[in-house]
C-alpha cells in the first residue's frame, strides 16, 4: 500500500489502520512529514491570499485615499482631523494620525492592516501583529513607503513561501509532539485491549491515527469556521480513534519471547 492509499484509509478505516502497526518507524516518519504537507496547504492558500490582498489594497489606498503623511520620531502626522476607515470585500483598512482609534480597533477583522499614530498593525486570518513605529526606529514619508511597498511587491511571492515553510516546519515539529503523547496515551490504554503491544507499535499507529482529526481541522480553519475546544475536541477525536484502532488489533498469537505473530 503507497502513502497515498495510506493517507486515504486512515481518515476513516480503525481496521486498516490497525494492520500498520508492523511498519517500520522510519516510513511512519515520512508519513508524518506527507500529511502534515497536505494539512498545511489550506492554510497555505488561505494566508498567501490574504497577504496578497492586504499587499495589494495598502498599495493602492496608499496612493489614491490616503493624504501625504510622514512618521518621524514614533509619530505618524498627516493633514487630517478624522480617521479614514475603509471596508470592503471583508478587510478593514484604518489611517489615523489623531489618535483616536489603536489596534484594538482591528480586533474582530478576519484582513486588516491599520496606521495609527504611534504604531503600525496587521490582521492576517484573524491574527494580530503590531509594532511601534519607536521600537522599529522608522522614519519615512508617503512617497518612500509607496516605493517601498513596490519593491516589497517584486519579492511578495519568496516572502509568502517563506513564511509557509516555517509555518510547515513548526506545525510538522508540534504533530510530533502530538503524536508522542497519543502513543503514551495507546501505551495505558492497550493493557486491556491489546496487550502484546510494544511502545514501538503504539507510535506508528498514532501517527496515522491523528490523520483524521488533523485533516479535519486544517479544513474547519481553512474555511474559517470557529469551533469552541478546538484543541479538546482534537483530542476527543484522536484518543476515540485510537480506542476504534485497537479494539480492531486481535488477541495475538504468542512465542515464548512474546511476539505477535499475526500478520497484518
Amino acid at each position: 500500500m503507497n502513502i497515498f492509499q495510506q493517507f486515504y484509509k486512515s481518515l476513516y478505516s480503525p481496521s486498516t489502520i490497525s494492520k500498520f502497526r508492523f511498519q517500520k518507524i522510519g516510513k511512519s516518519i515520512l508519513y508524518v512529514f506527507f500529511l502534515m504537507l497536505i494539512a498545511t496547504i489550506p492554510a497555505a492558500v488561505v494566508l498567501g491570499v490574504s497577504l496578497t490582498s492586504v499587499y495589494n489594497s495598502a498599495e493602492r489606498h496608499l496612493t489614491e485615499t490616503f493624504p501625504d503623511f510622514e512618521i518621524q520620531n514614533g509619530v505618524l502626522t498627516a493633514e487630517t482631523d478624522e480617521p479614514i476607515i475603509i471596508e470592503e470585500d471583508g478587510e478593514l483598512i484604518i489611517f489615523d494620525p489623531t489618535g483616536e482609534l489603536n489596534p484594538n480597533d482591528l480586533a474582530e477583522a478576519r484582513t486588516a492592516i491599520g496606521l495609527f499614530e504611534r504604531e503600525a498593525a496587521i490582521v492576517t486570518d484573524g491574527i494580530p501583529q503590531s509594532a511601534a513605529y519607536n521600537e522599529i526606529n522608522i522614519n519615512i514619508t508617503s512617497n518612500e513607503l509607496a516605493d517601498l511597498l513596490e519593491s516589497i511587491g517584486g519579492v511578495l511571492p519568496l516572502i509568502i513561501g517563506f513564511i509557509i515553510v516555517l509555518m510547515y516546519i513548526f506545525s510538522t515539529g508540534m504533530k510530533f509532539i502530538g503524536i508522542f503523547s497519543l502513543s503514551f496515551i495507546a501505551l495505558l490504554m492497550k493493557n486491556s485491549m491489546a496487550p502484546q503491544l510494544k511502545y514501538r507499535h503504539c507510535w506508528v499507529l498514532a501517527a496515522y491515527t491523528v490523520t483524521l482529526p488533523t485533516i479535519l481541522f486544517a479544513l474547519l480553519e481553512a474555511m474559517q469556521i470557529f469551533i469552541p475546544f478546538s484543541f479538546t475536541l482534537y483530542w476527543i477525536t484522536a484518543i476515540a480513534m485510537m480506542y476504534f484502532v485497537l479494539k480492531e488489533i486481535p488477541a495475538a498469537n504468542r512465542r515464548t519471547d512474546g511476539e505477535d505473530l499475526r500478520t497484518p
